[in-house]
């Protein structure tokens, strides 16, 4: 686990802590979200932004948020607000740029591969808000911070429309051992920046942006040998816009 993980943890159990002390019921929410999500992975050069603009999913999911219900209007818990989510994410990769692009045979080996993405997430979010959360400022506008982890059970189905992947024939040598059916269950990090804006006493709505990192290189199915193709340095990971419709239980 890495300290990240760990800082957070630590956080979510104190947050919960301050509240039981207080022994007064906590400020809850629930909500449904939906966006679009650009993937990055090994899929294209990441210098060419058709990669970004092209490799576009969707993401939607369940929300639930904690409020610590304090007296003092100068205790640092008025704000944070604690978010557990469940998400969906669904996307289809393939090869844009220059050299997908080109007439060889490499360019044509490079088009014709693919990949179908299903993410299944469980997470936590803790979120901070500078001019404290709107169950405290009573503002309508609420900008806010955070940062999240998050378990995630990955599903890649990679395949080529020129035939059964694994040979030369078929794929550029590169991705002979690189390219696969993958699967597994995966830890990430996430940072956040986003706002809400609360319609009147019981309904709200929320805008954010999230980059998440995931602490594998094989959740879209591709992994070429970092030893040997050094450019495959990083991990997977992903940015999603998303957009949000809270209601407020208290």
């Amino acid at each position: 686990m890495s300290r990240k993980h760990l800082l957070l943890i630590i956080s979510i159990l104190y947050f919960f802590n301050v509240s039981a002390q207080n022994n007064r019921k906590p400020f809850q929410e629930v909500g449904i979200f939906a966006g679009p999500v650009f993937f990055q992975g090994d899929f294209g050069e990441r210098s060419v932004l058709e990669n970004t603009t092209k490799n576009v999913g969707y993401n939607v999911g369940l929300v639930y948020y904690l409020s610590a219900d304090v007296r003092s209007s100068k205790s640092i818990y008025q704000k944070f607000k604690l978010r557990f989510d469940v998400s969906a994410t669904s996307v289809s990769l393939q090869h844009y740029g220059p050299s997908a692009s080109s007439n060889s045979q490499f360019g044509q080996k490079l088009r014709a591969m693919g990949s179908d993405v299903k993410i299944g997430t469980i997470g936590a979010q803790l979120e901070y808000y500078h001019w404290k959360t709107d169950d405290y400022s009573r503002k309508k506008f609420s900008p806010f911070i955070a940062v999240g982890t998050q378990l995630n059970s990955y599903s890649a189905k990679a395949y080529s429309s020129l035939g059964n992947i694994g040979n030369l024939n078929v794929v550029p040598e590169k991705y002979v051992e690189g390219f696969k059916d993958s699967r597994g269950v995966v830890m990430s990090l996430s940072s956040v920046l986003g706002f809400r804006y609360k319609l009147d006493d019981s309904n709200g709505i929320i805008v954010e942006g999230q980059l998440k990192y995931y602490f594998s290189d094989w959740v879209e199915g591709m992994n070429p040998d970092p030893s040997k193709y050094t450019e495959n340095k990083n991990n997977d990971f992903s940015a999603t816009l998303n957009i949000g419709y809270v209601y407020y239980l208290d």
